[in-house]
């Protein structure tokens, strides 16, 4: 009687710290971040809520950012938004790739430049925001992702946006 006793203790105990290993989806996601991280990239978790009425974009949605800030900001810059791309179908899709949609509309050039740069990327956008100062990037995550690809499309978006 003491064995089968003894055997279910052992089974509840072996079970309760396997449960409590990352599976290797939050192993790979571990990872990405670190790099990205050491990369000077700011990473943190972030629901973004679209302003539906004026957009058409429906769901709320969260994921995590990447942020690269500019290295040598302007003076009293404000970090104004100057324009944002959701990766959900919305009213106003001018000149972007499908399945992208302007929340706070950019110009053509900006438009160019995201259906140039979204071929390198390896992943689904979900969102891009653009600022005076910084970029904003929360992609899907997928298993092809690398934070070198995410750093060198921030860092092309942010040299565009200095340029301009």
């Amino acid at each position: 009687m003491i064995w089968p006793i003894a055997i279910l203790v052992g089974l509840v105990v072996f079970g309760s710290v396997y449960w409590l290993k990352p599976s290797p989806r939050d192993k790979r996601l571990a990872d990405l971040r670190l790099d990205a991280i050491k990369r000077k990239l700011h990473v943190r978790q972030y629901t973004f809520k679209p302003d539906s009425a004026k957009t058409g974009i429906r769901d709320d949605f969260t994921g995590t950012n990447y942020t690269l800030m500019d290295p040598k900001p302007k003076k009293r810059d404000s970090g104004e938004l100057l324009w944002r791309i959701v990766g959900q179908q919305g009213w106003d899709t001018e000149g972007l790739p499908e399945g992208l949609a302007w929340h706070d509309q950019g110009t053509k050039e900006d438009a160019k430049l995201v259906s140039a740069l979204i071929q390198d990327l390896s992943d689904d956008l979900l969102l891009l925001e653009v600022y005076s100062n910084r970029v904003t990037l929360m992609p899907a995550e997928h298993k092809t992702a690398n934070a070198e690809a995410y750093e060198k499309f921030l860092q092309a978006v942010l040299a565009h946006v200095t340029q301009s």
